[in-house]
């Protein structure tokens, strides 16, 4: 693993991805992208009908979209893939080889398909789960462990309930006055922790892992094909940021959103409205083309306030 382990920290070497394809018929049905492990990835599903057993042969390939041509890498990886459709039943595993030259992998012949399936949009739900065995050349996520306490890296514990996060102090103040505030008093207090309420110990772990370097964006828990579940997840978490005034949670929301966000236009306008994600709203207007592109989504518009508008009309106007 080319990723070492630092004090504090875990290498991340496991990842899921729960896809949902669709298309009107089995031989257009098409998966989104999605990320995983410092690459963007395709799954494409091939179906051939075979008239004389009136069946379809599906078969599955696996495609990196790296973008960069210019370095060298390679991924070894342990791969389970599970299919449980009325029509299509499949769990599949296989070790795999990525690298810089090879760019995907075939899957022949995962399932078969007695039935057309014609007439009606077909919907395939894929769960896909990948296990680093090796790796060079790629950027793998580093988690900070903070259950247990670490020589200069933690001077300071929170708690909430039963549960103990030892951080440093001064990462913490830095990153917010609630936690400069809450460290102050509880060192003239002479007690080197705080407690904090209001907030479960699986989201302040989210939080404390968006606050320190290297600010991981929240692709583990907020999946880029569950549009409804990514809104609520978003709103959650940049909620208990602004109560924490914790201005790093809410920039790497940004980024995230608009590299990862998949929501309607009046959806995504309103996070970044309602939190000030300029970097969301200056991607979410750059998409604006025409009247009518908005008269498409106007449910979406309506419920923005009048700066928003004022701001898609300006839009209009100077920029398209």
């Amino acid at each position: 693993m080319s990723s070492e382990e630092s004090p504090g920290t875990r290498v991340e070497t496991h990842d899921n991805r729960d896809i949902i394809g669709s298309g009107p018929t089995i031989s257009s049905l098409k998966f989104p992208e999605f990320h995983m492990f410092d690459s963007n990835w395709k799954l494409k599903l091939t179906a051939n009908w075979i008239e004389e057993l009136n069946t379809h042969t599906v078969s599955m390939r696996l495609r990196h979209r790296r973008r960069s041509v210019d370095d060298i890498w390679n991924l070894d990886a342990s791969i389970r893939l599970i299919i449980d459709e009325e029509w299509l039943k499949c769990d599949v595993s296989f070790e795999s080889n990525f690298s810089n030259r090879k760019r995907e992998i075939s899957l022949p012949e995962i399932g078969l398909v007695s039935d057309k399936l014609e007439g009606s949009n077909v919907v395939c739900h894929l769960n896909l789960f990948m296990q680093i065995n090796s790796s060079s050349g790629i950027q793998l996520r580093n988690l900070v462990d903070f259950s247990r306490p670490l020589p200069i890296f933690s001077d300071a514990v929170v708690r909430i309930g039963d549960v103990e996060f030892y951080v440093n102090r001064m990462v913490l103040s830095m990153a917010s006055p609630v936690f400069l505030r809450a460290f102050t008093d509880a060192v003239e207090n002479g007690k080197n922790y705080i407690e904090l309420c209001n907030v479960s110990p699986k989201d302040f772990r989210r939080i404390l892992n968006m606050i320190y370097p290297p600010h991981l964006p929240p692709k583990q828990w907020i999946k880029e094909n569950d549009i409804k579940k990514q809104l609520e997840h978003i709103y959650h978490m940049l909620n208990i940021a602004k109560v924490l005034e914790i201005p790093t949670v809410f920039e790497v929301a940004d980024k995230f959103l608009v590299k990862y966000g998949r929501s309607e236009l009046g959806d995504t306008l309103l996070v970044a409205q309602t939190f000030g994600l300029r970097e969301l709203m200056g991607s979410e207007l750059s998409k604006i083309r025409s009247i009518g592109y908005l008269k498409k989504r106007r449910e979406g518009i309506e419920s923005l306030n009048c700066k928003t508008k004022a701001m898609i009309l300006d839009h209009l106007l100077f920029s398209t």
